[in-house]
């Protein structure tokens, strides 16, 4: 029986994927959990068209994604922190470097903010923000004492 995938199955293949299985194993494993439908015309064309339309999406996203690179590349901030004798009352985190580019327009999940040491003194640092997996950019952060 001819199937097309409707999520991402480890043993079997990828989602969109139209595959050969034991009707059985279609009838009582794949189509209850909704893993799966069968594979007629109409459902191949529904397919391609959904696929197509999230190839677009993530197009568009991935050139939003650039814009945003090309932004923040270079960019310096400079954070205020109490301090006393070049030690910081706590730390600098993911949070605090998301609000201050906030502040300038750029708009990024905390998630995006890497952090390779703790930031507890006070100085210039280089922070790298990882938009995906190919869109990388760091900028320099400069810890002032209040």
């Amino acid at each position: 029986m001819r199937i097309i995938l409707l999520q991402d199955i480890k043993s079997l293949g990828k989602k969109g994927d139209i595959k050969d299985v034991a009707e059985g194993y279609a009838r009582n494993f794949l189509f209850p959990k909704k893993i799966a439908q069968i594979a007629t015309e109409s459902a191949i064309k529904q397919m391609e068209i959904q696929k197509e339309r999230e190839k677009s999406l993530e197009l568009a996203k991935n050139i939003e994604l650039k814009s945003l690179a090309e932004k923040i590349k270079g960019k310096k901030i400079v954070i205020t922190a109490k301090e006393k004798k070049g030690k910081l009352f706590g730390s600098i985190t993911a949070k605090n470097i998301k609000e201050e580019l906030e502040k300038e327009g750029l708009n990024i999940s905390t998630d995006s903010v890497i952090i390779k040491e703790t930031i507890k003194k006070i100085g210039e640092y280089e922070i790298e923000i990882k938009l995906t997996e190919k869109i990388k950019e760091k900028i320099k952060i400069e810890i002032k004492g209040a």
